[in-house]
């Protein structure tokens, strides 16, 4: 069974200088969603802007639903591929107002037999009735930038590339528009490729995660797998959700750590006993324990609404990052110590 989409061994360019090379990746499912993470600069919107048609490729092959879109031979232009891109940065048209400029995605599929997306469903799922007859100087960038991602979704397009679509949304309102953004792309099957910086909001929307870093895919995997299978240091050092710790391997169960002592799981890739590692501890790997012996001083404390996240530091004077519920009996301040329940256990340990 072949893919509904496919990019083969691309190197993706913009005047002739190389932002990511040699990637490939594809989409199973049509309705299937994906997000590209990555830092600002790193060649996300470049990808984008190469599968919409606006950019060109000299290697490998792009394609979608069967049909090659881009080769070294092949080029089919933007107008013809049914591909719609939303920027970060709207473009909405100045001289029209909010409304006009909507709809002009639902002319340019106007002849399509499957209208499955109404204007109106569109509207009230961004929550923009009130600004339909404003122009885009009147409104915010959110409001501008929700305005552009509703005629998008109006084309009904057989790929949809979203550019950090919600990058100017209040932080208040963001999630329910993940929500019903999530909502309405599974419903209608728009097969969609979401371009973000934010691992959360890539790890809700999407099924695969593909991690962009040094001009590489570095990782393409579904969101669980990103986050507690990291690849390599890089993905790690990315994700910014742990600290890499000196570790010797001990037996196939287990490793030793100088602060933490013995700690026991299992091992995602297994290392001879003896190997020297880098352990990649988590928040969540470590349980607090104010009866425990193993205790370390708290130098920061972070409040997340559902958790804290405590940092420790050790007597290595490493800093372990520890997730504790919000609703725990001791909250800890800082220069207060901090217990580490025993034994440790580690359902899977990543190791480099």
């Amino acid at each position: 069974m072949s893919n509904y989409f496919e990019v083969k061994n691309v190197d993706f360019k913009v005047a002739d200088k190389t932002k990511v090379k040699n990637v490939s990746f594809s989409i199973e499912n049509e309705g299937d969603i994906i997000c590209l993470l990555g830092p600002s600069g790193i060649g996300k919107t470049t990808i984008l802007r190469t599968i919409a048609g606006l950019e060109k490729i000299d290697e490998g092959s792009i394609s979608l639903k069967n049909q090659i879109l881009s080769s070294k031979k092949i080029n089919i232009e933007p107008e013809n591929r049914n591909v719609s891109l939303s920027f970060q940065d709207n473009s909405l048209f100045p001289h029209y107002t909010v409304e006009k400029n909507i709809l002009l995605g639902a002319e340019k599929n106007k002849d399509s037999k499957n209208k499955k997306i109404k204007f109106n469903e569109v509207i009230d799922l961004l929550n923009i009735p009130t600004i339909l007859n404003k122009y885009p100087h009147q409104i915010s960038a959110g409001e501008a930038q929700r305005a552009s991602l509703a005629r998008s979704l109006i084309t009904q397009p057989d790929l949809l590339l979203l550019d950090e679509p919600l990058s100017n949304v209040d932080q208040s309102f963001k999630e329910e528009i993940q929500v019903n953004l999530k909502k309405i792309l599974n419903s209608l099957k728009i097969t969609t490729i979401v371009v973000t910086h934010d691992s959360y909001e890539a790890f809700y929307l999407g099924s695969k995660c593909g991690i962009i870093l040094n001009k590489e895919l570095k990782q393409y995997d579904d969101p669980y797998k990103v986050y507690h299978f990291p690849n390599s240091v890089e993905v790690v050092n990315f994700l910014n959700r742990g600290i890499l710790i000196p570790a010797e391997v001990t037996s196939p169960k287990s490793l030793e750590n100088k602060d933490l002592g013995t700690i026991t799981g299992n091992f995602i890739k297994p290392f001879p006993i003896g190997s020297k590692v880098k352990l990649l501890i988590q928040p969540e790997d470590l349980q607090h324990d104010d009866k425990s012996n193993l205790k370390f001083e708290v130098v920061d404390r972070k409040f997340r609404g559902t958790n804290f996240i405590y940092t420790l530091k050790t007597s290595t004077n490493h800093l372990i990052p520890v997730l504790v519920h919000s609703h725990h009996i001791h909250q800890h301040d800082i220069d207060e110590k901090f217990g580490i329940k025993r034994p440790i256990y580690i359902d899977h340990i990543v190791c480099f």
